[in-house]
């Protein structure tokens, strides 16, 4: 029998419903005028546990922590007040790749569109100060309303896990309580998959590169961490038997028992053998490497010209720059073989390698 495939609810619970799918057990913020309907839906739901803090500030670093351990945070202000108290916070998540849900009540929608003057504006008559505000620090914003709920809610969410980094969510006060048509089924955190034939090519290109080189070399940052590709990093350095380094920023996301693990690469402040390694790699492949000058020993890093810098969605191999890719895949498709279809893979390459080394 066909099932029905959506079904009616209020925009409050669409949204509360969404992130315990996601694994949000905990809602972290401070109660204002403008958010209380949503608490309110909150508290009779039972689903997502109200954590309330001293101030918005806190509410913001909670979640970023909450977000480190779970994968995905979330918190809940009030406009303007509210949202400026927490947007320190929120800016440290974007600087350090945290994905991190704010979820600002605003002002009620038919006050927007009736221009009526309300309390924590800036009594201007402009509505949008902290959505663009909040542009400078979070990688997509949105004011919810009756007919984007559905499409809105998902995108920011999605886009948070998918990009590790905050987003800003404004939700009227006065539509948490209508109803709209929403999806039934869950919403599932999945990376789109790449484009196969960039994958292929980028894969293929850094397999070759790691294959001819004599002294290929690792160099991780954080987003190792965010991405979740520690295991691919250490997997592809024990099957080339490659030493791997860390930024100071990325301390301990490589276990620092494994055998191929090399130490903390700080430019000039490093240990002799971590530099050397590092910065006389005939084949580097780096990781998320975002230099500042506390983690490159003061810019006195110095990464050879012709190193791999990929990303979390996007690879640079040499002049050529791969987009629509990610780096689970990426790193996968250099370690394991393609399909017997395929013509020689990159991980028969490295085989071939490692076997000789």
């Amino acid at each position: 029998m066909p099932t029905n495939m959506n079904q009616r609810g209020t925009i409050g619970a669409f949204l509360l419903r969404r992130l315990e799918e996601t694994g949000v057990r905990h809602l972290f913020g401070v109660p204002g005028d403008f958010n209380l309907e949503l608490l309110q839906q909150l508290q009779d739901g039972g689903a997502l546990k109200w954590v309330g803090t001293c101030n918005e500030l806190n509410a913001a670093y909670a979640a970023d922590g909450y977000s480190r351990l779970n994968g995905l945070g979330a918190l809940a202000v009030t406009n303007a007040v509210g949202a400026m108290g927490a947007i320190n916070g929120v800016a440290g998540s974007y600087s350090e790749h945290v994905p991190v849900i704010c979820i600002c009540g605003s002002i009620p929608l038919r006050s927007i569109e009736r221009g009526l003057g309300m309390h924590h504006t800036m009594a201007d008559g402009t509505w949008d100060r902290f959505l663009a505000a909040y542009a400078q620090v979070t990688v997509a914003q949105a004011r919810i309303t009756p007919c984007n709920a559905v499409t809105e809610i998902d995108r920011l969410i999605l886009t948070a896990w998918r990009e590790k980094l905050p987003v800003y969510m404004e939700l009227p006060s006065d539509i948490a309580y209508l109803d709209i048509e929403a999806p039934s089924a869950p919403l599932r955190l999945a990376e789109p998959p790449g484009d196969p034939e960039q994958t292929h090519a980028c894969t293929d290109a850094i397999a070759t590169r790691l294959s001819d080189a004599k002294s290929p070399a690792v160099l991780v940052d954080l987003d190792v961490d965010r991405f979740g590709v520690a295991a691919e990093v250490m997997e592809l350095a024990e099957k080339m038997q490659l030493p791997v380094a860390v930024l100071n920023t990325a301390k301990a996301v490589i276990d620092e028992t494994f055998p191929h693990y090399l130490g903390v690469y700080n430019g000039a402040a490093s240990e002799a053998h971590v530099r050397e390694a590092i910065e006389t790699s005939d084949c580097l492949l780096s990781i998320g490497y975002r230099p500042i000058e506390a983690n490159s020993g003061d810019f006195t890093a110095s990464l050879p010209a012709n190193t791999i810098r990929a990303r979390g969605h996007s690879v640079d191999v040499g002049d050529d720059n791969y987009q629509a890719v990610t780096l689970k895949e990426v790193l996968r498709g250099v370690i394991r073989p393609r399909s017997a279809t395929h013509e020689p893979s990159s991980t028969q390459a490295l085989s071939s390698r490692g076997s000789g080394s």
